[in-house]
């Protein structure tokens, strides 16, 4: 029993750090999904925490899993590990029923599952944990119960780090389509048939139903109302869509990719950018990126208002914003369509940022990437000498 229990322990702490320690790469990321799942359930009132709540349950994810894998305050964490995969179980089968949301989210953007996949890993999960929770009081406890509290504290500042990381800098590894080193292609160009459609509401015996200009009801049927709707290509673009439009209306995505050092600053939420920041910052970057010898390009999911003549603004979906730059105000730079570098509004705000306007592309890139894995490689050994630091402070002491 003893050896199944240590089992258990090793594959749902595994599972807990990983789920969360994904999601923390990607706290936006996780926001989104969890106003999926608020909208899902006609809770939508709680989207303005969203972000607050994707960043709770990646740190609890992520501590409790350490907790599990290292035996440091064991009791608390198998009650918690129970009560999350209890609440997580019903919830994956009725997504896997139902089918309110594609994609869970349990393992962030690193790995895609569908809902009968999380559910049958919950499934495999929950006797796991069930044992863990059983033999919970047979597990030694330590004699300093303190330094258990010590040790937590310092696996919570390493996943703060990570999020700090993420918000102030770049992330430290993205798993989208618009990491850096890819290459972006461009969407085919969509016309107002492909993206709306009209239905036609018509009545019968007190009934009403909806047709579509294909197939129309008899005479015998009432015209009541006809209405123009989104088909859902715009708001479920996936990530591959880079559709770009000019104020005009042209699309610019494929002349935009041509480009050589272009530099993108995407605004996803304009109405909060403009009420914290204003526009000043805007013409900041641009000023600085073309005396680089970058070429600017404002994108936004929406008009601002208060921008000059020479600066204006390209309109993109949200969700394309939001993929390519996690940061509302970040800059991206590409180079004939390649993923360069990117920058986070927080960096460009507040210092003249060096966009390696005057660098080789290809060299920036590759300092890029290696800057990326050498934040992972530090993450990751931090991790590793925070658990032998464990093993040494406590080795034999249990009561």
């Amino acid at each position: 029993m003893k050896g199944l229990a240590r089992f258990c322990r090793l594959i749902v702490g595994l599972v807990f750090i990983f789920s969360g320690f994904v999601k923390l790469l990607s706290p936006v990321g996780t926001s989104l999904i969890i106003k999926e799942y608020l909208t899902a359930f006609h809770i939508g009132f709680l989207t303005p925490a969203a972000l607050v709540l994707g960043i709770a349950l990646a740190s609890t994810e992520f501590l409790i899993g350490v907790a599990l894998l290292l035996r440091l305050r064991f009791n608390l964490a198998a009650w918690v590990a129970l009560l999350l995969i209890a609440f997580f179980t019903p919830l994956t089968l009725y997504l896997a029923l139902f089918n309110p949301i594609e994609d869970c989210g349990c393992f962030g953007e690193a790995v895609h599952l569908t809902n009968w996949q999380t559910f049958f890993k919950n499934v495999i999960l929950l006797p796991c944990v069930v044992i863990i929770f059983l033999s919970r009081k047979k597990v030694g406890r330590y004699t300093y119960p303190a330094l258990e509290w010590v040790f937590m504290g310092l696996f919570a500042l390493l996943a703060t780090a990570v999020l700090l990381q993420t918000f102030l800098w770049t992330p430290l590894a993205e798993f989208t389509d618009y990491k850096v080193g890819n290459e972006i292609k461009a969407a085919p160009a969509r016309s107002a048939a492909d993206l709306y459609e009209t239905v036609f509401l018509y009545e019968k015996e007190g009934v009403q139903e909806t047709f579509t200009l294909d197939n129309l009801p008899d005479s015998t049927w009432t015209f009541v109302d006809a209405v123009t709707k989104s088909n859902g290509l715009v708001a479920n673009a996936s990530d591959a869509d880079f559709n770009i439009e000019a104020p005009d209306g042209t699309d610019i995505a494929a002349r935009l990719l041509e480009q050589e050092k272009l530099l993108l600053m995407t605004i996803y939420h304009p109405d909060k950018f403009v009420r914290r920041h204003g526009v000043e910052p805007i013409m900041k970057i641009k000023a600085e990126a073309e005396a680089q010898g970058l070429e600017f390009v404002l994108v936004a999911s929406d008009k601002i208002e208060g921008l000059p003549d020479d600066c204006p603004v390209n309109l993109a979906d949200l969700k394309l914003l939001m993929t390519l730059n996690r940061s509302n105000g970040g800059v991206t730079m590409l180079d004939e369509g390649i993923i360069i570098r990117k920058w986070t509004f927080f960096r460009v705000n507040r210092q003249v940022i060096d966009f390696c306007g005057q660098e080789d592309p290809e060299f920036t890139l590759l300092m890029t990437l290696n800057r990326q894995r050498m934040s992972v490689e530090i993450a990751v050994v931090l991790f590793i000498l925070l658990c032998l630091a464990k093993f040494i402070v406590f080795y034999k002491k249990k009561e």
